[in-house]
């Protein structure tokens, strides 16, 4: 199962990126110097998402500025350092890879939280976005309930979730409608939901979420991995906690395919950078 956070080729990336000119800037992007973490799902890699990165730079409303690193022990290393130390005002985009790729959410927390504090130290990041596909929404999730409110961290503005299975990969469409586990939450809750429900006290309520998910068809109401209905059955318990959400049904996109899908991209880049 493979999410976020890619292809590092052709692409301008680190020194070697340019701040945008006032020309090249779409007068309806709001940029700023808050970097936008992408993470990739289990099994996942540099190309998992880098299609994604490489095309918001290409598209000039974002740009790929750092890939992190974390180590099996939790170290994170950089590919390239900033020239000048900090990042440039362009929507910086920053792809994490990590090492062990299949570990538990509660692992990836972990160096998550590692990343964040990198940021923090070596470029004074004070606050971040996160974007997950599958995996690694499920892991940033887990990083919210879990040091989302911590003061002395980089604050959390926007959060992703691609395709992610909140729900495991229960299927609940067939005791319930699409509006029933958007207003209820899920008919069957998984041993993973029941843990989020008991945890969501620590899930900062400021935090802006988007749920992207994916359906084969109008008769298969899955991305052949996720069930559409787990990738949404978060929608509730989110809203009931006070965040704003808004989720995405894409239909006709698998599973790895959301995050080389067109309107996905649209759907991010306007939920993170555009102007409301």
């Amino acid at each position: 199962m493979g999410i976020l956070i890619l292809i590092l080729s052709g692409c301008r990336l680190n020194n070697s990126v340019k701040p945008l000119s006032s020309e090249e800037k779409a007068v309806d992007v709001a940029y700023s110097d808050v970097p936008t973490i992408f993470l990739h799902g289990a099994g996942g890699g540099k190309h998992s998402l880098g299609g994604m990165l490489n095309r918001f730079t290409n598209q000039e409303v974002a740009q790929k500025s750092l890939v992190l690193t974390v180590s099996k022990d939790g170290i994170v290393s950089e590919k390239k350092a900033l020239k000048d130390g900090h990042f440039s005002k362009d929507n910086p985009m920053v792809q994490v890879l990590f090492e062990d790729n299949r570990n538990n959410e509660w692992e990836q927390a972990a160096w998550i939280k590692a990343v964040l504090v990198f940021l923090q130290e070596n470029y004074q990041v004070k606050t971040v976005n996160l974007v997950g596909h599958s995996m690694g929404g499920i892991s940033e999730f887990r990083y919210l309930l879990q040091d989302g409110t911590n003061a002395t961290l980089p604050k959390v503005n926007k959060f992703v979730a691609i395709g992610s299975p909140f729900n495991e990969f229960l299927d609940t469409f067939d005791s319930q409608s699409l509006d029933d586990l958007l207003i209820a939450g899920p008919s069957q809750r998984s041993e993973r939901f029941i843990l989020y429900e008991n945890e969501l006290d620590g899930m900062p309520k400021d935090v802006d979420v988007l749920l992207i998910a994916g359906k084969l068809s109008e008769n298969d109401l899955s991305d052949k991995v996720v069930p559409l209905s787990s990738a949404l059955s978060v929608n509730m318990m989110l809203m009931n906690n006070g965040n704003n959400v808004e989720h995405v049904i894409i239909t006709g996109a698998d599973h790895s395919g959301l995050h080389e899908n067109k309107e996905v991209d649209e759907k991010v880049s306007h939920f993170l950078w555009y102007k409301n």
